[in-house]
């Protein structure tokens, strides 16, 4: 025998009433409807809050309630139960009204029949379902943001797909020095350009990059930024590291982080200034965090996955997707750090491999167009062999962090007797009389040029890209030219 499906209709008139328990039994079928009536809104409040129905039929005029007035003191007390308005009145508007306030549907008592109620008790059903599986869903994602996020010691921003402020932290208040009723609801674009920007060292870098990344929807962007004192607000290095929302109440948004990297700032800079060994003066310039920051975001997203999986599969394997994404990346970065921190491991895997390695971590992490066109060779010397590697991670980070290029071009070829590196980008390009001099990236390369005897070569058009080429050889013979 099939289970009794459980009617609250709360009607005062007696005819009303009878037609009402006619035609629900008429469409009962092999489901039966059992009907409780109540003939007042307080009566009805009390069956509701004491029992559990399907669905509540309530009449907009009763001895103690009056058109939307008693729809919406109802709703005030029972607010997950569906209800379909019954109303005598042919006023459209006045069941448009009713839906607005809480109402899955609305009936006019004269047009209704057996077919008519039981569509819409259906539908009535079938949309409450739907709203209570989105308001869980909207619960345990402001649960997840307020629980974990806000007691984050990484400044969030969440924004919408119309770059408006959704949500901040409370260390997002610290680092930037706002409040957050301020900002709730501003265009985050507007913001950088009159408010945020003012508070770095290099204000127009910080807009430009900020920027770029919304233009871009780039996956996972990174820059750095100092902050200045001022007032309450401390100083400090951030490190902005951000990624599209693909599904959710915010799907088309952003969600950006900021880590305070004010330490390893501090200690890169103390590394600089004391190091004897060329070990240390290593780790100071290629020491990245970034892997921290992945696993980071990957646990958050599945820890929403896991709690999406019953009442969302799709969104949870959206989720899911995105932390294959994040983990397939930091375990490319875990490889490439495990072979920094044994150099002795590094120089027993071919170059032309460390040269993929690097490639597929650079695409994993940005999405970007990486070709290459690679010779094999004899062996190395070791110096060389590292100083090469060396050369290829430099060139991609300045190249990442500078360009804002979307395609690259790696050589590694077998040139008149020696090796020539050279990587290609379409990027913005620069002046290079007036950047290198002052480029810490350019400095660096050098460096390591010097350091092997090689020479090298930057070539930049402002709108065109950059080349820099690499060239070493055994016997001395040093050119940079194709």
């Amino acid at each position: 025998m099939n289970k009794a499906r459980h009617v609250l209709l709360i009607e005062d008139n007696p005819g009303d009433v009878r037609l009402m328990h006619e035609m629900l039994k008429e469409m009962s079928g092999d489901e039966p409807w059992t009907v409780r009536v109540e003939s007042t809104l307080a009566t009805g409040i009390t069956a509701a809050e004491t029992n559990i129905f399907e669905i509540v039929l309530l009449d907009l005029t009763l001895p103690d309630g009056s058109a939307l007035d008693t729809l919406v003191g109802f709703r005030a007390k029972i607010e997950h139960t569906p209800v379909i308005v019954l109303t005598g009145s042919h006023d459209q508007s006045l069941g448009i009204q009713a839906v607005q306030s809480g109402a899955q549907d609305y009936l006019i008592k004269g047009d209704i029949d057996p077919n008519l109620l039981l569509r819409s008790i259906v539908y009535a059903i079938e949309r409450h379902h739907n709203n209570e599986a989105l308001r869980r869903s909207e619960e345990a994602y402001r649960s997840l943001i307020d629980d974990v996020f806000d007691s984050s010691t990484i400044s969030i921003f969440i924004l919408n797909a119309d770059f408006r402020i959704v949500w901040i932290n409370e260390t997002t208040e610290v680092y930037f020095g706002v409040n957050r009723q301020d900002i709730l609801g501003q265009d985050k674009r507007v913001l950088a350009k009159e408010t945020l920007e003012c508070i770095f060292e290099e204000p127009r870098v910080y807009t430009e990059n900020i920027l770029h990344v919304y233009e871009t929807d780039d996956y996972t962007s990174r820059f750095e930024c100092h902050v200045l004192k001022d007032g309450n607000r401390a100083e400090r290095w951030l490190e902005h590291w951000s990624q599209p929302i693909r599904s959710g109440i915010f799907a088309g948004g952003r969600i950006e982080n900021y880590a305070d990297i004010s330490l390893h700032k501090h200690a890169k800079e103390t590394l600089r200034e004391v190091a004897t060994f060329d070990e240390r003066q290593r780790i100071a310039r290629d020491l990245h965090d970034s892997v921290t920051q992945s696993i980071f975001s990957a646990s958050l997203m599945a820890e929403s996955a896991l709690k999406q999986w019953v009442i969302n599969p799709k969104k949870a394997k959206g989720l899911i997707e995105q932390v294959h994404q994040l983990t397939s990346a930091s375990l490319s970065e875990l490889r490439v750090l495990l072979l920094e921190l044994r150099p002795q491991s590094m120089t027993q895997v071919k170059l032309t491999q460390l040269a993929k390695l690097l490639v597929d971590t650079m695409r994993s992490r940005r999405n970007m167009d990486i070709r290459m066109d690679l010779d094999e060779f004899p062996p190395l010397p070791e110096n060389i062999h590292i100083a090469f590697y060396r050369m290829m991670q430099e060139m991609f980070n300045n190249t990442v962090k500078h360009s804002h290029a979307s395609q690259m071009m790696l050589k590694l070829k077998m040139v008149d007797g020696g090796i020539r590196l050279s990587l290609e980008d379409n990027g913005e390009g620069f002046d290079v009389d007036s950047v290198a001099a002052s480029s810490m990236g350019i400095a660096i390369m050098r460096e390591r040029a010097a350091e092997i005897k090689a020479v090298l070569d930057v070539q930049s058009i402002v709108g065109k890209g950059t080349r820099i080429n690499l060239f070493w050889t055994p016997v001395g013979d040093k050119r940079s030219d194709d």
